[in-house]
C-alpha cells in the first residue's frame, strides 16, 4: 500500500516529467495529489504527470521513489492501469476526478406536456430516479460539481435530486430549453471559483452514460471548448461550453432550440458517440414520482 513515483524521464514543455500512481486505489492517489498540491488538471487516468521540481517535496510527503518498470509493474498488479486503447475509447474505468474546472449542467426544467408529466419527476423501471442516474453519470463521466436546474413542481423534483449536486430554479421555465439553459449557465458563472467548461445534458436521455460524458468533454476542456455528441452525424447531447461561449449561447437561446443555432454558426466539434448510445431522449411511457 503505496504512493509511488519513478524518475523524471520524460520530456514536454520545457522541462521533465514523473509519474505519480498508487498501488492501492485511486482514493488514496488523489487524497495525496491534494495534500501535496498537484494540480487536478494533472491527472491522466491512473496517474498525475508531475514535473521533477516536484519531486523532492513528493518524496518528503511519503512518496516512494522507484524506477520506471517497477512503478509500472506495480500499477498493473494493482488493477488500476488504464490501457491507451480506452483512453482513446473513452472507457476508462470511473473514479478520477473531472478535468480541472469541468462542471456538469443538468436541464430538467419542463413541464413533460407530451411525456404526461415533469420529466424531473420519472424514474427507472427499477425506480432509480432519473435526476439520480443522470448526475451519477455526469459525475463518474468527470464532472467535478453539477448542478440541476429545475423547474415544474421544482419543490417535488427537488426531493430526488441526490445529495451534493446544486439545484437551481429556472423562473421562466414555461419559456423552453432556452430559459433553463440561461439559469444554469447564469448560476455557474456566479460560482466561485467559476468552472471552465459546462458539459450540458438533459434528464430525458436515458443513454447518458460516463463513457459519453468522458468522450464529449475530453481531457481537459478549457474555457474555449466547444463540442457536442452526434450520433451517426446527428447533433446531439451532451453539449460542451467552455466559458468564453457562455454569454453569446445564452443570448442566442430561443424556445425550445436551446443554444443550437449559437453551437452551429460557431462551429462546434461533432463527437461521435453512436457506438456508446443512439442518442434518443424518451418522450413516452413515464413512471413518475409519487
Amino acid at each position: 500500500m503505496a504512493v509511488l513515483v519513478d524518475d523524471a524521464r520524460w520530456p514536454a514543455h520545457g522541462r521533465l516529467w514523473a509519474h505519480l500512481v498508487s498501488d492501492t486505489s485511486l482514493a488514496e492517489l488523489h487524497a495525496f495529489a491534494r495534500a501535496a498540491g498537484v494540480p487536478a488538471r494533472s491527472f491522466d487516468a491512473d496517474h498525475y504527470d508531475v514535473p521533477d521540481a516536484m519531486l523532492p517535496a513528493l518524496v518528503a510527503a511519503g512518496a516512494q521513489p522507484v524506477g520506471g518498470r517497477e512503478l509500472a509493474r506495480r500499477l498493473i498488479a494493482s488493477g488500476l492501469r488504464v490501457t491507451q486503447r480506452e483512453k482513446r475509447a473513452g472507457t476508462a474505468p470511473a473514479g478520477q476526478p473531472g478535468p480541472a474546472g469541468l462542471a456538469g449542467l443538468l436541464l430538467a426544467a419542463g413541464a413533460g406536456t407530451r411525456f404526461g408529466g415533469p420529466k424531473a419527476l420519472a424514474r427507472d423501471d427499477d425506480g432509480t430516479p432519473w435526476l439520480a442516474a443522470r448526475v451519477r453519470a455526469l459525475r463518474d463521466g468527470g464532472c467535478g460539481r453539477v448542478l440541476v436546474v429545475l423547474g415544474a413542481q421544482a419543490e417535488q423534483a427537488r426531493a430526488l435530486v441526490p445529495g451534493g449536486a446544486d439545484v437551481v430554479v429556472a423562473q421562466g421555465w414555461r419559456a423552453g430549453m432556452s430559459a433553463s439553459l440561461q439559469a444554469g449557465l447564469a448560476a455557474l458563472a456566479a460560482q466561485e471559483p467559476a468552472p471552465a467548461a459546462a458539459l450540458v445534458a438533459l434528464v430525458d436521455t436515458p443513454g447518458l452514460r460516463p463513457e459519453v460524458v468522458r468522450r464529449v468533454a475530453g481531457r481537459d476542456p478549457s474555457t474555449s471548448a466547444l463540442a457536442r455528441a452526434a450520433y451517426g452525424g446527428r447533433p446531439g447531447h451532451p453539449v460542451l461550453l467552455g466559458r468564453a461561449h457562455w454569454s453569446a449561447a445564452a443570448a442566442s437561446a430561443r424556445g425550445d432550440r436551446g443554444a443550437g443555432p449559437y453551437l452551429r454558426a460557431a462551429g462546434a466539434h461533432l463527437v461521435e458517440c453512436a457506438d456508446l448510445d443512439d442518442g434518443e431522449d424518451v418522450d413516452s411511457r413515464p413512471t413518475l414520482a409519487t
